[in-house]
């Protein structure tokens, strides 16, 4: 069973949405979404990967499930980092 699957409770994709949402602009969730690349376990890990347009909470979602999904970055440790990296703000 893959982490996506174990982790794809509402009160997670809430908890996403929310945490997503106080980071506060575009940039900033492009900028999280690019940083988990690096941590791809399905050799993107040294590809460069650029988000480009609008980056609403909504897309920047669907964008962290897809990297998460398709690129073998564990959805749990993306949503750590994500929690961390509002606790800075």
């Amino acid at each position: 069973m893959s982490d996506l699957t174990t982790f794809d409770g509402l009160d997670n994709r809430r908890e996403v949405m929310l945490l997503l949402d106080r980071l506060g602009s575009d940039r900033r969730r492009a900028r999280f979404i690019e940083s988990l690349i690096p941590r791809s376990l399905k050799g993107f890990a040294g590809c460069p990967m650029k988000v480009v347009g609008a980056c609403d909470t909504v897309s920047a979602y669907y964008m962290l499930v897809g990297v998460c999904n398709e690129l073998g970055v564990s959805i749990n440790e993306a949503a750590r980092l994500l929690t961390m990296v509002v606790r800075r703000l």
